[in-house]
């Protein structure tokens, strides 16, 4: 029997905004069972209690991340790996925020100052963010208008924003004995494509796969390539 996949949003993004993705996994994957997610309240003084609760409400199988949705993925397989077997990951680092030891993320000042502005002009910073995700695509405005939010508030989207400024998933893809597979976009203005050569130096079990003209919103701007890849590495585990 195969193992169920499981897709999570990115920050602020509703499970819906998965929807093309799990549409598109479906027929590549026929007799697997895909499912989407909406993300709880995190943040990052309760995480373990967060990351415990949200792993009760998920089946058992394979995560697929997008962004945040996607690190979390990684912590979530690191203390439950008798619960997931797999992660893939979609536009996401093994840090969103330059460290000294790995420059393929965003700058620091640069976090810094959206997650001021956050705090001062929420509803302003969310557009912005739609046009970040769509920037690189072919038509970033008609994408950006595409992207449906979840319904947390300004004070829930600000703590999560802050867990993804500090979240360093780098030691558990280091330490996991499992295959992941980690999709980027070329074009990607939130998270550069380097990483994935990065990511691929940390760890040898980890493939990585770059779509070149592709932006941060790969589940919505190019879902299908997403389900050849994804299935592709599924279907080489468990066939």
């Amino acid at each position: 029997m195969m193992p169920d996949i499981t897709l999570l949003p990115g920050w602020a993004l509703s499970q819906e905004a998965m929807q093309p993705l799990a549409d598109a996994l479906t027929p590549a994957l026929p007799g697997w069972q895909v499912g989407t997610q909406g993300m709880p309240a995190l943040q990052l003084s309760t995480l373990e209690t967060d990351l415990a609760a949200l792993a009760e409400q998920l089946p058992a199988g394979v995560l697929v991340g997008w962004s945040l949705g996607g690190m979390l993925a990684v912590q979530l397989q690191r203390r439950f790996p008798e619960r997931f077997s797999h992660v893939v990951t979609i536009a996401s680092n093994g840090c969103f925020v330059v460290r000294k030891d790995w420059p393929a993320a965003m700058p620091a000042e640069t976090f810094k100052t959206f997650l001021n502005d956050f705090r001062i002009q929420p509803e302003k910073i969310l557009k912005r963010f739609a046009l970040l995700v769509a920037q690189g695509s072919e038509q970033p405005r008609a994408l950006a208008q595409k992207l449906e939010w979840d319904d947390a508030d300004a004070d829930q989207r600000l703590h999560a924003l802050a867990l993804l400024g500090v979240l360093d998933s780098r030691a558990a893809l280091k330490a996991s004995a499992a295959s992941s597979l980690h999709c980027f976009g070329g074009q990607d203005a939130l998270v550069p494509a380097a990483a994935a050569q990065a990511l691929e130096d940390l760890q040898p079990l980890v493939q990585v796969a770059v779509h070149a003209h592709a932006s941060h919103a790969l589940p919505l701007e190019q879902p299908e390539w997403l389900a050849e890849h994804i299935a592709a590495f599924l279907v080489r585990l468990y066939d």
